[in-house]
C-alpha cells in the first residue's frame, strides 16, 4: 500500500504551488525577432494593376498590425522601375505593370522606409493549365439536385506546387487587392505530408451547391523558392501535432530586418458548373 501514498502528496504540492497566483497577470515572452515591417503581395499575370501591402507587425496578443503609409515602393520589371503609390486603403500600394508576363524572368521589389532599404525578387514561373492538371477537390451528388463539394486545404504529391482559390456562392472571386482572401486559398505540394499523425482532414472546406451552380477555379504558379517558403511556414503554423519536431524558422525573401514574401505568379482561371465536376 505504501506505493500509493505519493499521490496525495503530489496533489497537495500542486494545489499549494498554485495558491496566490493571479491568472490574469500572465506574461508573454518578448519575440525573438522584432521586424521593421512585413510585406505581402506581388506580381500576377491576371491583371495589370498590382498591389503590395506593408504593415508594422504586432508583437503582443492585444495589438494588431499597423499599416505603413510613408514608404517609397517600386518594382523593376526587367527593364524599368515602376513607382507604386498608396491607395485609399492605408498600407496598400498599387502600380500598373504592363510587362507582367515575363516568364522565367525575375521582378525586383524595392522599399525605402525610415531611411532603410529593403529589396526582394522572385521569378515568374508559367502555370500548368487547370484542364491539364488534377483539380484538388471532390464533388459528389447528394439528395435532389444538390452536390457536395469538399476542398482540402493541403494536397501532397503533385508534380508542380501550386496555390488555388475555388470560389462559388458565398465565397468571393479572387481579387489581388483584397489580402484577406488568403483564408480561402488551398495548396498542392510537391513534397509529401510532413506529419502523418496530424489530422489534415480537419482543414477541409465543405459546402452543398446546386448542380448548375457555378464554381470558379483560380490556379497560381509558385516559384521553387516561394513553394519552399510556404511549406516551411505551414510547418510552423498548421502542421504541428503531438509528434511534431521543432521546425526551422520560415524566412521570406525580403532583405534587411523585414518579414514576408514578395511573390510573382502566373494565373489560370476556369469556370465550371458543379455537376460537371462530379466524380
Amino acid at each position: 500500500m505504501r506505493r500509493f501514498t505519493i499521490l496525495p502528496v503530489v496533489f497537495l504540492w500542486m494545489l499549494l504551488s498554485n495558491c496566490g497566483k493571479d491568472d490574469s497577470a500572465l506574461s508573454f515572452n518578448t519575440p525573438r525577432n522584432i521586424y521593421d515591417l512585413a510585406v505581402e503581395g506581388g506580381i500576377n499575370t491576371y491583371t495589370k494593376t498590382q498591389y503590395i501591402r506593408l504593415s508594422k507587425p504586432a508583437f503582443h496578443p492585444d495589438s494588431l498590425p499597423k499599416p505603413i503609409s510613408d514608404a517609397h515602393v517600386e518594382i523593376n520589371d526587367g527593364s524599368r522601375n515602376i513607382a507604386f503609390s498608396e491607395t485609399s486603403v492605408a498600407g496598400v500600394y498599387s502600380g500598373i505593370i504592363e510587362r507582367n508576363n515575363n516568364y522565367n524572368q525575375a521582378y525586383k521589389l524595392t522599399i525605402r522606409y525610415n531611411n532603410k532599404e529593403y529589396t526582394a525578387s522572385d521569378t515568374l514561373r508559367q502555370v500548368v493549365n487547370i484542364i491539364d492538371d488534377f483539380i484538388p477537390l471532390s464533388v459528389v451528388r447528394v439528395s435532389g439536385d444538390k452536390v457536395k463539394i469538399t476542398i482540402p486545404k493541403h494536397t501532397f504529391g503533385y508534380l508542380n506546387p501550386s496555390r488555388w482559390m475555388i470560389a462559388y456562392s458565398g465565397i468571393p472571386f479572387w481579387n489581388p487587392s483584397r489580402f484577406e482572401e488568403m483564408l480561402y486559398y488551398s495548396y498542392t505540394h510537391s513534397r509529401g505530408s510532413p506529419n502523418s499523425q496530424y489530422p489534415l482532414t480537419d482543414q477541409n472546406r465543405e459546402s452543398e451547391l446546386p448542380q448548375d451552380g457555378i464554381i470558379t477555379i483560380y490556379k497560381f504558379s509558385l516559384s521553387e523558392n516561394y513553394a519552399r517558403y510556404l511549406y516551411s511556414l505551414f510547418q510552423e503554423t498548421e502542421w504541428r501535432g503531438v509528434f511534431s519536431g521543432t521546425p526551422a524558422r520560415a524566412r521570406g525573401n525580403i532583405t534587411g530586418n523585414a518579414e514576408g514574401y514578395f511573390s510573382v505568379t502566373d494565373v489560370d482561371m476556369r469556370r465550371y458548373r458543379a455537376g460537371e465536376l462530379v466524380r
